[in-house]
């Protein structure tokens, strides 16, 4: 009793699922490396919350809640306003909605907050000095349609 993998047929298949792949380890490199430097370079600013809420995400393995809040800042001398509660591009979701309100405790509309700007992205701050495990997930799944894909096509 092994383990069978049976992964696409044709060399069209093959290829579009290695394209897949080597994406989804590509965006989930990028999206750490995005996370590391943002965390690794940011600069703390006073900021100014304007609003909070709970964004529900409905996906196909159920639904998630995803913190939200704007605020706004200065750096260099100019004004910016950011919604990003933490670092890097893939957003950082919750099973319930108390889960992702407790996130926001702190953060009231019209409450003097410190933010954290990366200096190459003074655009792009963000409230929590926190990394999630996404990028990790991404790479993950890519290497095994990869792998997957390879070892398939090998055997066939």
């Amino acid at each position: 009793m092994g383990l069978e993998i049976n992964g696409p047929s044709g060399t069209l298949r093959i290829i579009l699922t290695l394209v897949l792949g080597l994406g989804a380890m590509g965006y989930g490199g990028y999206s750490y490396a995005s996370q590391t430097a943002a965390t690794d370079s940011a600069v703390p600013v006073d900021a100014t919350v304007t609003s909070t809420s709970v964004e529900t995400v409905s996906q196909r393995r159920g639904t998630e809640y995803r913190p939200q809040a704007t605020f706004n800042y200065s750096y260099d001398g100019e004004v910016y306003t950011s919604t990003n509660v933490y670092p890097g591009p893939l957003a950082k979701e919750f099973g319930t909605k108390e889960a992702a309100r407790a996130q926001l405790e702190g953060f009231e509309p019209g409450t003097g907050v410190t933010a954290y700007v990366p200096r190459d992205s003074p655009q792009d701050a963000f409230l929590k000095v926190e990394r999630n495990n996404k990028p990790f997930l991404l790479v993950g799944i890519g290497a095994l349609l990869v792998f997957g894909t390879i070892y398939s096509s090998r055997r066939s």
